[in-house]
């Protein structure tokens, strides 16, 4: 027997990483930054809320008491703002999901024309801010000025207003209008994904439209559905513009309306610890329902019915439904979008409020919009609102990347905690953090650290809220990224910095830039936390300057600038629409 010698089969090459990584000094460093983001906002606040001093300036342990809490808790008005709340949430997300689920079906599952119109344009909605559409609302249904409530009188001859948006009734419908975009993008991969084999069995056995629909395919979205219908449950939670601009002048609070009427108290003198007491229990609500999400998403397996067998999805075939479907998705654009759009364009023209005559057309001019130009201020405010953007959306990536880099590619002994760390905010309502980040922001004042009242508060306090949806975001993009390519790329003798710049960011490029759009335009919509954080005119960002110009009673201008806000949004959503309807047919043809 001849004997083969080889050569010992020569070991992969060891990746060389940077000396920082090797000690996962980087990764303590990230760990660190977002234990203090999170923890020291929300420490302060369960703190506050302990503390009677009058600013949190003058904080000190031996001034701690339960006084706020017996305060809160015995103070009669406290308890209507949970039965408010119950049925601000409930009915507004029992609107908004109801309607989102028959949006997403008709485009889905049935045969309705104009798919691809439907799929742009109920998206295109989220272009309408909250704010911006609870204002519209009440110059159609105000008891006083209300355009429509105007036009019944003269129409039936009656002898008062016979709607008021200043109602819960208006709090719940309007809020459950904003909720269905957003609702609808959850629901349509969904209901694309089912396999119609079990749909199509009980066709066979003699089941009808309706009763398949309720015993076969609403039980396999039960998962989904839940998931879904918590979400939405927590965003009306949280949401401050809708319940801010019609319940607080009717003299109707929910929790987040309540915490900022403590802090704008009539005489002037904030309640720092009642506000805190108040928001604690805000925050165990909202920690509750994002436990219970997670549950639900975490047991969602055993619903799963896609399988790797082909097919197609069923359509149903809507006949002499088919206008009426139409007209329900037009009923419900019209509503979400053109007709709020038009009354602020309409405003927008006007030298004061008018109702629509004849002598009120005469009058329109563009000279609120050749205002708005004059005015040093609105110049202010845009350059606030733009450096506010870049910040927080350029942060929300940086610190979303870096810990999902961490989560996801790292053995670090803390990953686990840090991506829940991470996901945290996402049960803080905004005017919460806001409220939080304040008592952070005035204690550093004390050690000569003087942000409090800037845009770079409003950006920090906005990336911790922000961050919750950026992880999950860039974990799931990381994911599909195999370490191979890396690897390569480094035993080719490529720097970490080389590897990471070449191969890493370009494949990332396109959630990073997701993350970015998400975080932008969510920062422009919300005026929650910066109402909270803001200080002095110089430093209003957009929302805030609206918020106060609507406070002012100065409506034509409020409808300038939402025209011009709602038509940028508009043309952003429009553009992210079509670069995804680009990239989906791209792939179909590759696929093919």
């Amino acid at each position: 027997m001849t004997a083969i010698l080889t050569e010992p089969t020569a070991k992969p090459a060891k990746i060389v990483w940077p000396r920082l990584a090797q000690f996962h000094l980087w990764h303590w460093l990230v760990f660190l930054v977002v234990l203090a983001l999170v923890s020291l906002p929300l420490g302060f606040l369960v703190l506050g809320s302990f503390s009677t001093a009058s600013l949190p300036t003058d904080f000190s342990f031996a001034r701690m008491d339960l006084s706020n809490y017996e305060d809160v808790w015995f103070d009669p008005t406290t308890y209507p703002l949970f039965v408010n709340t119950a049925i601000y949430v409930t009915g507004s997300t029992a609107i908004g999901l109801s309607i989102a689920v028959t949006l997403a079906w008709l485009v889905e599952r049935t045969n309705i024309p104009g798919k691809m119109w439907i799929y742009g344009f109920v998206p295109m909605t989220l272009a309408m801010p909250g704010m911006l559409q609870a204002m519209a609302w009440v110059l159609l249904l105000s008891p006083k000025i209300g355009f429509i409530n105007l036009a019944a009188m003269w129409a039936f001859n009656l002898e008062k207003m016979p709607f008021t948006v200043y109602s819960i009734t208006g709090m719940v419908v309007i809020e459950g209008i904003r909720l269905v975009p957003t609702a609808f993008l959850m629901l349509v991969p969904l209901l694309r994904s089912m396999d119609p084999t079990l749909e199509e069995a009980a066709a066979m056995s003699g089941a009808g439209p309706l009763s398949m629909l309720r015993r076969v395919t609403f039980r396999l979205m039960l998962p989904g559905l839940l998931a879904v219908l918590i979400y939405q449950a927590m965003t009306a939670l949280e949401v401050f513009e809708v319940p801010g601009i019609l319940g607080i002048p009717g003299g109707i609070y929910v929790f987040s309306t309540k915490i900022y009427a403590v802090l704008h108290t009539a005489t002037g003198i904030p309640e720092y610890g009642k506000a805190n007491a108040l928001a604690l229990i805000y925050v165990v609500i909202a920690v509750v329902a994002t436990t219970l999400y997670s549950r639900v998403i975490a047991k969602s397996e055993k619903y799963t019915i896609v399988t790797g067998k082909g097919y197609r999805p069923r359509e149903m075939d809507l006949g002499r439904w088919k206008w009426p479907a139409i007209a329900l998705i037009a009923a419900f654009l019209l509503v979400s979008i053109i007709l709020p759009f038009f009354v602020l364009l309409y405003v927008s023209f006007l030298p004061f409020m008018q109702v629509p005559t004849t002598a009120a057309f005469k009058s329109m001019s563009f000279e609120n919009y050749l205002e708005l130009g004059r005015q040093e201020l609105i110049g202010r405010v845009m350059l606030n609102t733009v450096i506010m953007v870049v910040i927080t959306s350029t942060m929300t990536v940086i610190v979303s990347f870096l810990i999902s880099t961490i989560v996801v590619r790292s053995k670090f002994w803390g990953r686990k905690v840090l991506d829940q760390m991470a996901f945290l905010p996402h049960a803080v309502p905004g005017i919460v953090m806001g409220l939080a980040f304040l008592w952070v922001f005035l204690r550093l004042d004390n050690y000569g650290i003087d942000i409090h009242g800037g845009i770079l508060a409003i950006s920090i306090a906005f990336t911790v809220s922000f961050m919750s949806y950026g992880t999950r975001a860039t974990n799931a993009a990381i994911l599909q990224i195999h370490k191979d390519l890396e690897e390569a790329a480094q035993v080719s003798g490529a720097p970490y910095w080389r590897t990471m710049w070449r191969v890493f960011f370009p494949l990332m490029m396109p959630t990073l830039v997701g993350v970015w759009v998400w975080s932008m335009l969510h920062a422009v919509r919300q005026a929650g936390t910066p109402l909270i954080l803001y200080e002095g005119s110089d430093n209003q960002v957009l929302g805030v300057f609206i918020w106060n110009l609507w406070d002012r009673g100065e409506i034509p201008i409020v409808g300038a600038i939402g025209v011009l806000l709602i038509l940028g949004l508009l043309v952003i959503t429009m553009l992210l629409r079509f670069m995804g309807f680009g990239r989906g047919a791209h792939v179909q043809k590759t696929k093919g």
